[in-house]
């Protein structure tokens, strides 16, 4: 009784049980990982696809600005975060039912990654971190106005019983 390789069906020798050589065991090895569904490979390609099949749905650009370049660069903004049950990102792209994905996507809006930033941080406007930084240092910005707790800078810091000042 011949043993014939699993891969190219020829007779195998000597003391190989599965394969007749190398090359035949990373062929099985590339087709055995690439039909597996959980694989960081296969995961990040669904995700991908699942991704694009999304930016489609809400019409391929950025809701505020339209900028459309980069997949990576757009992100989905839950509008109200409380209904928020999970985020969007790859991972779950990739392993949660598109049903659950679809009706997670409709809380959101998609932006680019500028946009979402100023969304979730519209304090750090140039001019307001300037004013920080000034009222940081101490340094009295051009329009006199210094962005502390509203304290005056010697109420800032008492006095301990020890003497070591203690901010306040």
């Amino acid at each position: 009784m011949s043993r014939l390789c699993v891969v190219c069906r020829q007779p195998i020798s000597g003391q190989k049980q599965k394969y007749c050589g190398n090359t035949c065991k990373q062929k099985d090895h590339y087709h055995r990982v690439k039909a597996q569904t959980n694989t960081y490979h296969s995961q990040t390609i669904r995700s991908l696809d699942r991704k694009i099949k999304l930016i489609n749905l809400f019409g391929k650009k950025c809701n505020r600005c339209g900028y459309s370049a980069n997949v990576a660069a757009l992100h989905f903004h839950h509008i109200n975060s409380y209904q928020k049950l999970f985020k969007l990102d790859s991972r779950i792209l990739s392993n949660k039912k598109w049903s659950s994905i679809i009706e997670e996507a409709s809380k959101c809006e998609l932006l680019c990654s500028n946009c979402h930033a100023e969304v979730h941080n519209p304090e750090l406007t140039f001019h307001n971190v300037q004013r920080i930084v000034a009222g940081a240092s101490r340094e009295k910005s051009r329009d006199e106005q210094g962005v502390n707790s509203g304290k005056p800078y010697q109420m800032l810091f008492t006095e301990c019983a020890d003497g070591n000042p203690e901010p306040s």
